[in-house]
């Protein structure tokens, strides 16, 4: 069950959501996986304690992504199944974050086959 916290330490809280998946997808695409696994991790933590079901699946996304770019298929993998589930179970599957991680599944699947 969520904490009742305040709409100022809502949005501030929410305001640090997004700068660490900010900074965390930046440090991922520069390579350095440590900060950004870092970075999304401690999102992600956060936004369980604020109970946001879509931004935790935005971010488990986002490490899905993290994990593809540093070659962690399967746990590329696990993230994205983590995210489809939680997308289909609490907003279905006609919108866009479905479609976008059904398309980054086939992607890192098709990655997989083509390792083989």
């Amino acid at each position: 069950m969520p904490h009742k916290i305040s709409p100022a330490c809502l949005k501030s809280l929410l305001k640090l959501i997004g700068n660490l998946s900010r900074t965390g997808m930046e440090a991922g695409n520069a390579g350095d996986f440590e900060k950004a696994f870092m970075n999304l991790e401690d999102a992600l933590s956060y936004t369980r304690e604020l109970d946001k079901k879509c931004l935790e699946a935005k971010l488990l996304n986002n490490l899905g992504l993290l994990y593809t770019m540093s070659g962690a298929w399967e746990q590329a993998l696990f993230h994205f199944e983590r995210s489809l589930t939680i997308v289909t179970d609490h907003y279905g599957t006609d919108n866009i974050l479905y479609k976008t991680l059904q398309k980054n599944m086939g992607y890192l699947l098709n990655l997989d086959v083509a390792a083989a």
